[in-house]
């Protein structure tokens, strides 16, 4: 499995084309060479993609925003951005506000989805939805996220530990039901503060990475992004760097 960085980390250093090379390249240096993209500033294909190449960062996939997912017209747009950039999958980073938290809500919007996902057919990309705790909530006696995996069977889940361990679930039951429908895990700990809880570092947290990793490697799940949505210990860089340093002294990296 190779392990790159969630962008969206550091997004408040991504919003120009220079701060996006200027950072690409501190990311490189610190040892990473694989993005998935997310949470950019405006910058064309063409000059990201030659950026890509400078840097000797690769990208396995992206979060696109909803509107230009769903519109038929735009996702043929995407579909080629993709290609020129090497990335192997279009994803969403969450359920959009427009399909309700209800039963029905959820009808609506797999139906969408599995539209999505034929229009992705001949593509050779896959599409990847990213799941947060509210997948977990119950109607009529289902989760969500249950639903999700039996009705969209064409569907990737880009699974994150951290959300799944938050609506109180267990990360490592739901590696195992999706098996090689992920594509990109995400990386991040949970851990708690006083009664708060916090994103954090890898290694930092309460997750069992051992449990995790054995069964990414049962699986050959083929990327997984460490990606630390705030509480930093000190900057967005030095938390990736702690990350990092656990992954690596523990054989995951």
């Amino acid at each position: 499995m190779k392990i790159g960085v969630q962008t969206y980390t550091i997004r408040e250093y991504l919003k120009t084309p220079e701060e996006i090379r200027s950072s690409f390249k501190r990311l490189k240096e610190m040892g990473f060479d694989m993005v998935q993209l997310s949470g950019l500033g405006q910058i064309a294909v063409d000059e990201l993609c030659a950026i890509l190449k400078e840097t000797g960062i690769s990208a396995c996939g992206t979060h696109s925003p909803w509107e230009q997912v769903a519109d038929r017209a735009h996702l043929n747009k995407l579909i080629e951005e993709h290609k020129t950039l090497g990335c192997s999958q279009i994803g969403i980073g969450m359920k959009p506000g427009i399909y309700p938290d209800t039963f029905d809500g959820y009808t609506d919007f797999t139906k969408k989805l599995n539209e999505i996902c034929d229009q992705l057919d001949d593509s050779s990309l896959g599409f990847g939805y990213h799941n947060h705790e509210l997948e977990f909530m119950k109607f009529n006696g289902r989760r969500a996220i249950d639903r999700l995996i039996e009705e969209c069977p064409k569907m990737e889940f880009t699974l994150d530990v951290f959300w799944v361990q938050a609506g109180g679930a267990n990360p490592c039951d739901y590696i195992e039901k999706l098996k090689n429908r992920i594509r990109i895990l995400h990386l991040k700990d949970f851990r708690i503060v006083g009664r708060q809880r916090q994103y954090a570092e890898i290694g930092q947290g309460n997750l069992d990475w051992s449990a995790i990793f054995s069964l990414c490697a049962k699986h050959a799940i083929p990327y997984a992004v460490i990606e630390q949505d705030d509480d930093f210990l000190t900057d967005p860089f030095e938390s990736l760097a702690m990350s990092r340093e656990f992954l690596v002294e523990n054989g995951y990296m």
